[in-house]
């Protein structure tokens, strides 16, 4: 019964590794806090990510002003596509 045993988990591991080299391919919706540095005259935004800035689009259709906390959202891994999402409320 032992040999049945460990031929099952060699099997679930190759299949678990396979389905996790998979999903590790997959393109996904990253959603990130940032803030807003600037404002540019083409109606873009300058935001923070991973230490440089980028102008991006803003989807809310609202003001926004620099200093203030924004969510931003690159669809699908596609960064091009990168875009503020929302506003971050401070708790009272």
């Amino acid at each position: 019964m032992n040999q049945d045993n460990k031929a099952v988990d060699l099997l679930v591991n190759k299949i678990l590794s396979a389905v996790n080299a998979r999903i590790a391919k997959l393109p996904y919706d990253k959603t990130f806090k940032s803030t807003v540095w600037g404002v540019n005259d083409d109606g873009t935004y300058q935001i923070s990510y991973t230490g440089q800035l980028y102008n991006v689009q803003n989807a809310l259709g609202t003001q926004l002003h620099p200093g203030q906390s924004v969510w931003v959202k690159i669809p699908n891994g596609i960064f091009r596509k990168m875009h503020i999402c929302g506003v971050c409320m401070k708790k009272k």
